[in-house]
């Protein structure tokens, strides 16, 4: 290496320590600094870093056609038809969850009255719904329609333990429902539960006063909870067999079409205005409805056509084997706390029906005839050149029977009819012993002898014409005029 090479090594040798004094220098002070702040803390283990979760994707914003349903409130059940409701509130009687048919007919259903006779009811093991049907459609209304639940009692099962009693042949009763739609016919509930006329006197169940809460042990009137102690206190006065609530207008009608049918004069008498209806309208309604054989319809045998607050129409529709027809009930009450009555009848239908039945030659069917003197006149007709009483005669005499034994004071006139074969003495004498055979099985059913007049009238008096305009005979006329008629305006 020659001089000037030495001069150039050296100066570059010089020039970077110089550089490396400086850098040392300055950037020792600085750190200098920043230990004097803060000591530095001594060194962590670290560990291996998690690998953060990636980030959820954003959820999809719901369809605004097709939005979340809302979840129904508590308690609350939705049925698509009445079938289904009644079906649900049918389980609940099978299950004996007291508490479980309350919430579903809801609590305003039903009344304070009738709650602990209700409750009891769904209690008692010795009542069950009818295996076979336990429910039927039994009226329309133009905002409603009532259904029954049919209860059958076991046979031989023990004696109830309600404060009185069931009758040892009460085999059946119902509980009513009333049921509604929401106004777009999607889901039925219950409006109302009510209970038939008969419905005390066949269970033993009392009415109560006072709102009883759900499945509460042992209400008034109702079997104590099992294994409970009965109570020991004053023993009621018994349950008049009678009606207990006359506060619902198509209990009454039904109560009322029913002893119809049944040909229980008492009762639908009882449940009748005696200023509106007389008792002779009552029973011409259940003679021809005797005559005819009817009976209830299986199928909404009520429609209501009208209703308000104090007055209610209803049809009570009524077939046999070889007829179908139906009688107007018209009812009302005199104030909104009232009990309803019935305040007319209306069976020209009925009387229709059965002169429609009437046989050329053979015996009339059309028992019921206006009375010129004004009401109704009941006529019971004759084979030809008969004058024995038939057996459904006697049946119909029995109703007359009855209203005659409860007012001694009545009596009843019996004017005896022939129809124009043969000669005026002898359908004189032949009217008379139609209308002599007719007082004298007045009088076997209890009817005292003094209350029964006849009287004779041969073929003076016919209701149709016994020949043709051209002279000849005339066989389903003459048939009508075999008669003999009990004057029912007594």
């Amino acid at each position: 290496m020659n001089k000037q090479q030495a001069i150039v090594f050296f100066g570059i040798i010089l020039a970077g320590l110089g550089i490396s004094l400086f850098t040392l220098n300055h950037f020792g002070k600085r750190v200098e600094v920043a230990d004097n702040d803060s000591p530095p803390a001594p060194p962590a283990q670290t560990e291996p870093a998690e690998p953060e979760p990636p980030a959820p994707k954003p959820k999809a914003e719901p369809k605004k056609s097709e939005p979340a349903p809302a979840p129904a409130p508590s308690g609350e059940m939705t049925f698509k038809s009445p079938e289904a409701l009644m079906g649900a509130l049918v389980d609940k009687i099978k299950n004996r969850d007291v508490n479980g048919f309350v919430a579903m007919a809801g609590e305003g259903a039903i009344s304070p009255t009738i709650r602990p006779q209700v409750e009891g009811l769904l209690k008692d093991p010795a009542w069950a719904p009818n295996p076979e049907t336990p429910i039927s459609e039994l009226a329309k209304s133009p905002d409603s329609v009532r259904w029954a639940i049919h209860f059958d009692r076991a046979p031989g099962a023990a004696p109830s333990t309600a404060v009185n009693p069931a009758p040892s042949d009460a085999a059946t009763t119902e509980l009513y429902a009333d049921v509604v739609s929401s106004p777009d016919k999607s889901s039925w509930t219950v409006k109302k539960i009510a209970l038939p006329f008969d419905f005390a006197a066949k269970t033993g169940l009392k009415p109560g006063n006072v709102p009883m809460p759900p499945g509460e042990s042992n209400p008034v009137g109702t079997a104590p909870a099992p294994g409970a102690t009965p109570s020991t206190g004053p023993a009621p006065m018994p349950t008049p067999a009678g009606p207990v609530d006359a506060t619902d207008a198509l209990t009454v009608a039904f109560a009322f079409s029913k002893a119809v049918i049944d040909r229980n004069f008492e009762l639908a008498r009882s449940l009748t205005d005696q200023n509106r209806v007389t008792d002779e309208r009552v029973a011409a309604l259940l003679i021809a409805v005797e005559e005819g054989t009817f009976h209830l319809r299986e199928d909404k045998p009520l429609v209501v056509t009208l209703s308000r607050d104090d007055l209610t129409w209803v049809l009570t529709r009524v077939e046999s084997g070889s007829a179908s027809s139906e009688f107007a009930v018209e009812m009302g009450k005199p104030a909104a706390d009232g009990n309803w009555m019935i305040h007319g009848l209306t069976f020209s239908k009925l009387i229709a029906a059965l002169a429609e039945q009437a046989g050329a030659g053979g015996v009339a069917y059309a028992p019921i005839v206006a009375d010129p003197q004004g009401g109704d006149s009941l006529v019971l007709y004759f084979e030809f050149d008969e004058d024995k009483v038939s057996t459904r005669t006697a049946r119909q005499l029995r109703i007359v029977a009855d209203i005659l034994k409860k007012d001694p004071t009545r009596k009843l006139h019996i004017n005896g009819h022939a129809d124009a074969l043969g000669t005026d003495g002898y359908n004189e004498g032949l009217s008379n012993r139609r209308a002599a055979a007719i007082r004298e099985n007045l009088i076997e059913s209890g009817v005292a002898a003094d209350q029964v007049v006849t009287k004779a009238f041969g073929e003076a008096m016919p209701r149709r014409p016994n020949f043709n305009p051209d002279g000849t005979d005339n066989p389903g006329n003459r048939s009508q005029n075999r008669r003999a008629e009990v004057y029912l305006d007594f």
